[in-house]
């Protein structure tokens, strides 16, 4: 054990944890910078598909509301409506709707491949619009063979528009599996259907369920947006995502809320489609997105086990923090993945929907051991060489060390004439001139106790030692301060000795404490009587000012302590300014520092008169204090042992 007190233990065993610290700062320095630049790239990518996302919204939204506002305002359907002609307002929303559909369409997909109207066989749209569609690669395969034959445009089905028509209570005006208009239902065969996870959007109670109680005239004040998950196919596993425009339909003139109709256009998916193949073979991973939409995730990138599990750690961010953007990192069958979203329709009266970037940070984590293992083995060396160089230099230190502790021990002992060797000027010869320089003054400071244990105050200590020549007394300029207790003969005439001591030892405590707190010195006590100087042994230039202030501080704090002490206390207080002699007086064994003079005499002669929680001054004082205090003048008295007439000034409370 007594190897780890020595020195060379003691520099191995400082060295050894900066090191180690250095090594684990550098790690934990480059893991924040690695993950941050990780971080950073994927958010930018976030943030580019997101914003061409917004940039598409938005033209979408510009082409088609002023053409939807268009057809909510033709007298042909309003009449319609008015008059509960729903068949006949179908059929004219369908028509010009469909067709809205196609141009819609044309000009969201490259190429220009629809052909609206004219003769000839039509595209085959399941090959044009495969990678551009949500659903399974089966499924759009059979979209071939479901395409209707509309006048003027033939769409596959997954294409097809949502198309409804809402009264003013959210109820569906036709039921999609009723035919109307020769045949053709005004609901597209597209219909969604309730999911597992919702109860956002049900179309079997035949109601818009959004609306969750409330009602539709209330909260459709004017165009909005949501978003519908839908399922199509033949075995209704293949989902997409509806852009639902909901346009309300009022009479022109009286402006009464007739309902709505909605009109839904599936989002492309060809961006996400492209940013999965172009990160696929990346290093960093591949990039996966999707769109989070009553509950559930639409994706055609992310695996199906994995959308649960995403699209729940979304709802609890959504509903419980609030935000309509976060990064966020979560495990996922056992490993990390970092998810971004950002809310499409924040502030919106419907349910909202996200948009969702996943991408798995396995590659990240990787790299990070590696960063670490590098870290590790580097730390390691770093500590063998610090260990090699600790034990080679300590070599050179132990002598001059172990000199120096056994000089501190000497010192601890009381020898402070001890003095070690100074053997070279490096450091240690540094070191040790510094030490003997320490035990040199730790001498000189023994010799100052003495003095301090001789004076009375510490200030007046300190005086004396740096100006040793005016022990024998001079002439001073000084305002002197007394404070007495009025009646404390009476008030502890019949306490016991122990209480006596113990309530001058407060009342005394914190009338020093004041005295130092406005640069005075101390005197004496004499019994219950506090003697203050301001002015010597050093003046500060304004010592009338601050033996009044002093004066006011001690009555404020007398009546503070009366509020809580057990005997309630009242003082007077008296000061006079003049010149006087101060020195040491005593004997060589003690001294006192005092002052002697007629101007003390009056100093405690006004105290004398001074009423409980008064402040009497002599002339001089209030002179030299008169632009700082408030004093009103008292009747010229003649006090006992002063031989002229004394005009005092009473301090009147502020």
């Amino acid at each position: 054990m007594k190897w780890f007190h020595s020195f060379r233990a003691k520099l191995i065993l400082t060295v050894f944890p900066v090191v180690a610290g250095i090594t684990i700062a550098t790690l934990v320095l480059a893991e924040v910078k690695f993950m941050q630049s990780y971080r950073k790239l994927f958010e930018e990518q976030f943030d580019s598909q997101i914003g061409n996302y917004s940039s598409a919204k938005k033209k979408r939204m510009d082409g088609l509301s002023n053409v939807l506002d268009k057809i909510a305002k033709q007298p042909e359907l309003l009449t319609a409506i008015s008059k509960k002609d729903f068949s006949a307002a179908g059929q004219l929303l369908r028509s010009q709707l469909e067709s809205l559909s196609g141009d819609r369409l044309l000009s969201e997909l490259p190429g220009g491949l629809l052909r609206l109207g004219g003769s000839g066989p039509a595209p085959n749209l399941s090959q044009m619009l495969a990678g551009h569609l949500t659903g399974s690669d089966k499924d759009k395969e059979k979209d071939k063979d479901k395409t209707r034959n509309q006048p003027g445009i033939r769409l596959p089905l997954s294409q097809m528009p949502y198309i409804a028509l809402i009264d003013p209570e959210g109820n569906f005006l036709v039921s999609p599996k009723k035919n109307v208009s020769g045949g053709r239902d005004i609901l597209p065969p597209i219909v969604p259907k309730e999911s597992a996870t919702s109860a956002e959007f049900r179309r079997k109670s035949g109601k818009l369920q959004w609306l969750g109680g409330r009602k539709l005239e209330d909260i459709l004040k004017e165009q909005e947006v949501g978003y519908l998950r839908v399922e199509y196919g033949e075995d209704n596993r293949s989902e997409q995502v509806r852009e639902v425009y909901i346009t309300p339909l009022r009479e022109p003139e009286s402006g009464k809320f007739l309902g709505a109709f909605l009109f839904g256009l599936p989002l492309q998916v060809l961006a996400e489609k492209v940013l999965y193949e172009q990160t696929k073979h990346s290093d960093l991973g591949e990039i996966m997105s999707g769109v989070w939409v009553e509950e559930g995730l639409v994706s055609t990138t992310i695996p199906k086990n994995e959308r649960e599990i995403v699209a729940a750690h979304i709802a609890d961010s959504i509903h419980h923090t609030h935000k309509t953007q976060r990064g966020m990192a979560v495990p996922i069958h056992g490993q990390r993945h970092q998810i971004y979203y950002r809310v499409l329709n924040p502030g919106s009266p419907f349910p909202l929907a996200a948009q969702v970037n996943l991408y798995p940070l396995a590659a990240m984590d990787n790299e990070l051991a590696d960063l670490r293992w590098d870290v590790g083995v580097l730390g390691v060396v770093s500590l063998l060489i610090a260990l090699m160089a600790v034990l080679y230099i300590s070599r050179g230190l132990s002598g001059p060390i172990s000199e120096i502790v056994s000089g501190t021990h000497q010192i601890e002992h009381g020898n402070f004439d001890v003095r070690v060797p100074v053997r070279s000027q490096n450091e240690l010869g540094k070191l040790a001139a510094s030490f003997n320089e320490m035990a040199a003054g730790l001498a000189l400071q023994e010799k100052y106790r003495s003095v301090l244990n001789a004076v009375a105050d510490r200030s007046v200590a300190e005086q004396l030692i740096t100006q040793s020549g005016t022990l024998g007394g001079e002439i001073r300029h000084v305002t002197m301060l007394f404070c007495d207790i009025r009646g404390f003969t009476a008030i502890t005439e019949n306490m016991p000795p122990a209480d006596v001591i113990e309530l001058l030892n407060e009342h005394m405590t914190a009338l020093t404490d004041i005295a130092y707190q406005h640069g005075g010195i101390v005197d004496k006590f004499v019994g219950d009587l506090i003697m203050v100087l301001f002015g010597a042994p050093q003046s500060t230039g304004e010592d009338a000012v601050r033996g009044v202030q002093c004066a006011l501080s001690m009555l404020q704090v007398r009546r503070k302590l009366n509020e809580v002490t057990k005997h309630s206390l009242e003082v007077g207080i008296g000061l006079a300014t003049g010149s006087v002699v101060a020195g040491c007086m005593g004997s060589d064994q003690r001294l006192s520092y005092t002052v002697l003079g007629h101007r003390v005499n009056l100093a405690s002669r006004l105290c004398s008169i001074a009423q409980a929680g008064e402040i009497v001054m002599d002339e001089e004082t209030y002179e030299d204090a008169t632009s700082f205090i408030n004093a009103e003048p008292m009747p010229p008295m003649q006090l006992k042992g002063i031989s002229e007439a004394v005009h005092p000034w009473r301090v009147m409370p502020s």
